[in-house]
């Protein structure tokens, strides 16, 4: 009986370890040094032409307060993640001491903040970025709300370019 609830127990730790994961991919699974961001690159870019989605890039690390608090908000609010991953295909790069990424980042906008989101479409083109202070609550943490309109907003791209 102890075996059996055992079992049952990391079955659960890892199901709540992947619950808040933006999806089940490896580009987007943590903010890794090691990590080659244009082959992950190449991958979300495959997966959002399959399911017709923008590439969101989040940088930032694990050294960010704030990238640990969107990762929170993400696992707590399913409503706020379920439309995130019908919209966004997303892709966290890792931008700390241990590996900047500046090649990578030197094709992408001037960085205001972490974490810092830049969309890209399937065309390989960057269609907008966002300063992530915008989508915090008065409240020290993140809103719904203003992530609800952010995502409505590229919704409705996504859907005005497959038409």
């Amino acid at each position: 009986m102890k075996t059996y609830k055992k079992i049952i127990c990391l079955l659960l730790a890892a199901f709540s370890c992947n619950a808040f994961s933006f999806s089940e991919q490896p580009y987007n699974q943590g903010y890794s040094p090691e990590r080659d961001p244009f082959s992950d690159f190449e991958l979300a870019v495959k997966d959002a032409q399959k399911n017709n989605t923008t590439v969101l890039l989040i940088l930032g690390g694990d050294w960010c307060v704030w990238c640990h608090k969107l990762s929170s908000f993400m696992k707590k609010e399913d409503s706020v993640r379920e439309r995130w991953d019908e919209t966004f295909t997303t892709m966290k790069v890792n931008v700390s001491e241990e590996n900047y990424n500046d090649e990578f980042l030197s094709y992408l906008p001037e960085l205001q903040g972490y974490p810092f989101f830049v969309m890209i479409n399937v065309e390989r083109e960057i269609v907008g970025k966002k300063d992530t202070g915008s989508l915090e609550s008065m409240w020290g943490g993140y809103s719904v709300s203003e992530f609800n309109q952010f995502i409505e907003r590229w919704s409705d791209y996504n859907n005005s370019v497959k038409e």
